[in-house]
């Protein structure tokens, strides 16, 4: 018997925990701890344990399929290369677009994206970030300078303060949740805002259940009280930052006094003066997730959790800082390498003059590369496909599943039957290859080599630890097959994904001091890390912010829309967000034994009144659409509100939101249950 122990990184959430792929005879078996691990020390939540399970699926996609008088067919890697590539000389720039992946490595991201701006001369490139993470760390660009978070998972623990909003970390990320009880059993007090109270928030020292939507009215309503009991850090903001007397003078409003704060949330003024206490006080954490960002005043959250440490000066050392908790497992190293249309690698504007040229002249393409300007966004690409109005024709999709993963479906289905011709490249036949013109089989993360960078910025290996099922290919090699097959074969000639990587590192100030033989440390190497002799950095702005003056901004966020408001008719609010057992659009994680079905969470006091049950099927109806699950009796969330999990195909839940998908913690649509009978 042949064992091996291959150590690589969960191919799920944004965490990047290491683990160990057991191989028995070039099968993989199951799953081993890696306790030298920095961010998990060993540990696995169930969706790690089960990650190895879908390898093997019989449903992977073993060979090329080509639409053929309506149905896709196989077909062989040849006839689907010449057939992308003559399609794909048929189009002008302005009428391509592609969607990379976070759920491929940063290599991959770094080629197609290369492809994109080298071969279909575009900047119409972007990823799920806009649609599952609209804006979870782009505002604190705008805030700190770099849009990521500011510490590290390690440190979290030193923490003597956390305040966690918009995520229930115990499910989405569990061994971030450890790091909270970690830091709260050596003393620090633990702050849960959330419209549910989850296991989350169930362990909280203090937990403010406010009214779904209406965070930054609960935010402002904190730093108010900061202000009014002067326990803001007046050194800190006179040396390091800007824009605060603006930003006083609104958040000062009587709208924002506790009292008025709590008529409107939910939650007693005693309490936000306690907590506006607590996190006032040095060492104080933020954490948050997408709860506070699938809604349409996401951008506004985010500032308001930066304003809050700006204001008290918990940002810069371990302990203190803003964390995002990303979704997917290289969410993060997908916008560092540039799959979006406003960057390159490492945050270079595609619309800066030297930046463009510094790519331009490095890739080495004899007619240039796309324009130097902004392209679409996946959003604007849907409803330029929907309107009409735009160029667009082609689409090449690698891994992504926007048949499921937009916020509505029925938009982006429509979008998708507009294009002449899509390319779909992915490990399984998900939703959106049913309106494909060429599928094409990938490899998943045992598979393959390559890096991916966490939600800490920290870049971490993959090792390959199995051959890929049938004739199924790495991502970046059939993106450069398709690139050599158009001329291109010259700007894609590398032979490994460390060859790529150090085109990355070259081209890309914050990665460039990040080498395959420094990731062979079970640490990783956290970025910006801008030499060989560099340490690499945990903690961000220790001494100063990344923006053009060292000087982080105050962004005064005001107070957000209302929800759809709820009537007679339609009474409660539904949100949607995740459980632990799985992970976005459930592709991987329903192949596996932690698969559970869906179910509807209603409070007790509601389900009583209606005379529901744990377990009674009921339906489930917006002003758009209804499905039908199963009751789950609660007393997690509030009277008047409604919970339901977004994972599964079967019952489509986010047709049920369209145009307003809440995440964990966060306002939704009105609704109406039934009892099925």
């Amino acid at each position: 018997m042949n064992l091996k122990y291959v150590p690589t990184t969960c191919p799920y959430c944004g965490t990047g925990c290491s683990f160990f792929l057991v191989v028995r005879d070039d099968r993989i078996v199951g799953v081993a701890p890696k306790t030298r691990s920095p961010v998990n020390e060993g540990k696995l939540c169930p969706r790690g344990m089960a990650a190895w399970e879908f390898v093997a699926s019989p449903e992977r996609l073993t060979q090329p399929l080509i639409r053929k008088n309506g149905e896709l067919v196989p077909a062989t890697w040849s006839e689907a290369i010449t057939l992308i590539a003559e399609k794909f000389r048929q189009y002008q720039p302005s009428e391509c677009c592609v969607l990379s992946s976070p759920r491929t490595s940063n290599e991959d991201n770094y080629v197609m994206m290369k492809f994109a701006r080298g071969v279909l001369k575009t900047n119409h490139i972007d990823h799920c970030e806009r649609l599952c993470h609209a804006s979870i760390v782009d505002p604190l660009a705008d805030s700190f300078g770099y849009p990521a978070m500011t510490g590290s998972i390690p440190d979290l623990a030193k923490a003597k303060c956390i305040f966690v909003i918009g995520s229930n970390a115990f499910a989405q990320h569990p061994l971030v949740g450890r790091k909270i009880i970690e830091a709260q059993r050596s003393g620090a007090t633990y702050i849960c805002a959330d419209p549910r109270k989850t296991f989350t928030g169930s362990q909280a020292d203090l937990h403010l259940q406010f009214h779904a939507g209406t965070d930054i009215m609960l935010l402002n309503g904190i730093m108010h009280e900061i202000l009014i009991q002067k326990r803001e850090n007046t050194e800190f903001i006179a040396a390091r930052t800007k824009g605060f007397d603006e930003f006083r003078e609104k958040i000062l409003q009587p709208e924002y006094s506790a009292n008025t704060v709590a008529e409107a949330t939910g939650v007693s003024a005693e309490d936000i003066r306690t907590a506006a206490e607590l996190m006032a006080a040095p060492g104080c954490s933020i954490i948050y997730s997408s709860g506070i960002t699938k809604q349409g005043s996401s951008a506004e959250n985010i500032h308001s959790l930066a304003n809050l440490q700006l204001l008290t000066g918990n940002i810069g050392r371990p302990g203190t800082g803003v964390h995002p908790l990303r979704g997917q497992n290289n969410i993060q190293g997908a916008c560092d390498m540039g799959a979006q249309p406003f960057y390159f690698t490492g945050y270079q504007r595609v619309d800066d003059a030297a930046v463009h040229k510094k790519f331009e002249t490095a890739w080495n393409f004899s007619d240039g590369i796309a324009p130097a300007k902004i392209g679409y966004e996946i959003t604007e690409m849907m409803e330029s496909l929907i309107s009409g109005e735009g160029e667009l024709k082609a689409m090449y999709i690698m891994g992504e599943n926007p048949v499921l993963s937009d916020l509505d479906i029925n938009h982006a289905k429509a979008a998708l039957e507009q294009l002449e011709f899509l390319v779909v490249q992915d490990i399984f036949l998900n939703e959106t290859a049913g309106f494909a013109d060429v599928v094409l089989p990938a490899v998943c993360f045992a598979e393959r080599d390559g890096t991916q960078t966490n939600t800490e910025r920290r870049v971490q290996r993959w090792h390959k630890a199995c051959e890929p099922p049938g004739e199924a290919k790495a991502d970046w090699e059939i993106i450069a097959s398709i690139a050599s097959a158009i001329g291109y074969q010259n700007q894609f000639a590398w032979k490994s994904y460390a060859e790529i990587f150090d085109e990355i590192a070259s081209l890309t100030p914050s990665y460039a001091g990040i080498s395959y033989d420094r990731l062979a440390s079970p640490d990783g190497v956290q970025w910006p890390c801008p030499s060989m002799n560099h340490p690499g950095t945990p903690t961000l702005y220790t001494e100063n912010f990344a923006t053009d003056d060292g000087l982080a901004v105050f962004l005064p966020a005001e107070r957000q829309t209302e929800n759809e408001k709820t009537d007679q008719e339609y009474p409660f609010l539904f949100t949607t967000g995740r459980c632990i057992f799985h992970w976005d659009t459930g592709s991987m994680t329903r192949k596996s034994s932690a698969n559970t079905g869906n179910w509807l969470e209603i409070n007790a006091a509601d389900a009583k009144r209606l005379e529901i049950v744990t377990g009674d099927a009921v339906r489930l109806i917006t002003r758009d659409a209804e499905i039908s699950a199963t009751a789950r009796i609660t007393e997690e969330i509030l009277p008047g509100t409604l919970f339901m999990p977004s994972h599964y195909v079967e019952f489509t839940t986010k047709e049920l939101v369209q145009n307003t998908m809440p995440g964990t913690g966060c306002g939704g649509r009105s609704a109406k249950i039934e009892k099925i009978i």
